[in-house]
């Protein structure tokens, strides 16, 4: 039988894992790409490519929290962008496209977090 430390181990990883899955999530926002999972268009998400230099750290924070997950500062420095960085986008634009294709956000969101998840499960419970 697995100890409470065991599972602690194991849902601390989970969480880890999470984070990254966001962080990832996000990256392909602002690439406007979609990752590896053909693309946005395929969750429903149009013209995604309108997003893409326009995430800094604050949108970043704003999008994961619409999708249920909360980031720290630390994990958000990577979206920071320099002061001669021309946004096209207000923050109420970008707000107002996620919310139009929240659905859309929410499907990508849960298929990627599920595939880092399944992955980190594979390593963890097939010891």
């Amino acid at each position: 039988m697995a100890t409470r430390s065991t599972h602690m181990k194991r849902v601390n990883i989970q969480r880890s894992t999470e984070v990254a899955a966001m962080i990832d999530f996000l990256s392909d926002l602002d690439s406007g790409t979609g990752g590896d999972y053909d693309g946005f268009n395929s969750f429903g998400i149009k013209l995604s490519i309108q997003l893409r230099g326009q995430i800094n750290s604050y949108r970043a924070g704003k999008i994961a929290q619409l999708l249920g997950k909360n980031l720290n500062k630390k994990h958000l420095k990577k979206f920071i962008k320099g002061n001669d960085h021309n946004y096209s986008m207000t923050a109420k634009d970008v707000d107002d496209f996620v919310n139009s294709n929240l659905e859309g956000f929410i499907e990508y969101w849960n298929f990627s977090k599920n595939v880092y998840i399944q992955s980190i499960n594979k390593r963890l419970y097939d010891k």
